[in-house]
């Protein structure tokens, strides 16, 4: 029986080992934090079973470990989402694009920019109304000050009223602007007139931890489809901000 849990053992370090030679960076991450979770899981759970069956046998003080060891997992789980998924955190909105949308107007002609709200499938959302100009596109420049773990969030979309229009479609771009140059941190080409599956809100996210702490232009571009047709290029962005984690 000994022998046996030996070989068990050393096949499952075996395994291990050679899936993390293989794993590359990010594999090896999630490789480690699984063996660490249940490890976790194991231990946490042997120290449940006692406590519980000394408190049944009334020795009472071990309610406190039965309350550190729930305190200690929940501490443990909450750690793992802080370093691992922070986006699954409750989020706080740390910059409203539209409400700041004064720092761009100058920059941009009068007519290509206005705050709309929109319905498309039932969702009701305060949209930026970009359109690109006929020889080019069309930037709204944001001068901000990234913080700690912070993300862009927005939904994408092209106006309802434009689907059934003349035109290509309208290419979404995100730049982030910092001492080292001009970096293109998203782009998506959006063709609702052409495609079903574009005729809905589009979630974007960005992480901009690799800018944390500095001062930044967060640009948002928009401009024709792949034809150059800027016909009823009606584009939304829809209510575009900067979050973080609630907590710490």
């Amino acid at each position: 029986m000994m022998m046996r849990k030996r070989l068990i053992v050393f096949a499952v370090a075996l395994a291990v080992g050679l899936a993390a030679w293989l794993a590359k960076e990010e594999g090896r991450t999630i490789l480690l934090f699984t063996l660490v979770t249940a490890a976790t899981f194991i231990l946490w759970g042997l120290g449940l079973v006692r406590a519980w069956r000394a408190v049944r046998r009334r020795r009472y003080l071990h309610l406190v470990t039965l309350a550190s060891l729930v305190v200690a997992l929940g501490t443990y789980l909450w750690f793992s989402l802080w370093a691992l998924r922070p986006d699954l955190l409750p989020q706080q909105a740390t910059y409203d694009f539209i409400a700041h949308r004064q720092v761009t107007e100058r920059l941009v002609d009068p007519d290509l920019l206005k705050a709309e709200r929109w319905e498309i499938t039932g969702q009701e959302r305060e949209v930026l109304f970009v359109h690109p100009t006929s020889s080019g596109s069309t930037a709204l420049v944001y001068p901000v000050r990234v913080r700690p773990r912070t993300a862009l969030h927005a939904h994408l979309a092209v106006a309802p009223e434009a689907w059934t229009k003349e035109g290509d479609g309208v290419t979404f771009s995100v730049y982030v602007e910092d001492e080292a140059g001009m970096h293109l941190v998203y782009g998506r080409y959006v063709d609702p007139k052409h495609h079903e599956q574009d005729r809905r809100w589009l979630p974007l996210q960005v992480d901009l931890s690799p800018f944390s702490g500095k001062l930044v232009r967060v640009i948002f571009a928009v401009g024709s489809g792949p034809a150059g047709d800027s016909r009823y290029d009606w584009a939304g962005w829809g209510e575009p901000r900067l979050e973080r984690p609630l907590w710490p």
